[in-house]
């Protein structure tokens, strides 16, 4: 099932929506990213974590701190396998736990149609 939808607006141009209310927390992430360099970055640097070459911690908190979504909606972490979107007010916008390699790919299209 498709998470995220891609359009542009007449207005302010290329953006994305949740197909779902359950991952507006992905939507916000990607709306955090709208630069083709920075979203290269942080896929270099997931894929990091989830080749088990450094850990979370060493490529991200070590280097940034806390990985806010959004203005404080929530907080994003992975491991090896997993992506955790961590919502502030999980009973307005739900947290969401995602296969670290579907984020991926949904990072790629998103750079894909920014292009």
């Amino acid at each position: 099932m498709k998470k995220i939808e891609f359009y542009t607006h007449p207005v302010v141009g290329k953006e994305n929506k949740p197909t779902s209310d359950k991952y507006i927390m992905l939507s916000y992430f990607l709306s955090d990213l709208s630069d083709i360099g920075t979203i290269e970055r942080t896929v270099s640097e997931i894929e990091l974590v989830q080749n088990n070459q450094k850990t979370f911690d060493e490529v991200f908190t070590d280097i940034y701190g806390t990985i806010s979504i959004s203005v404080n909606a929530g907080t994003f972490i992975c491991d090896r396998d997993t992506a955790y979107l961590t919502s502030n007010n999980p009973d307005l916008e739900p947290s969401l736990t995602l296969p670290l390699q579907e984020f991926i790919n949904i990072l790629e299209e998103w750079k894909n149609f920014l292009k």
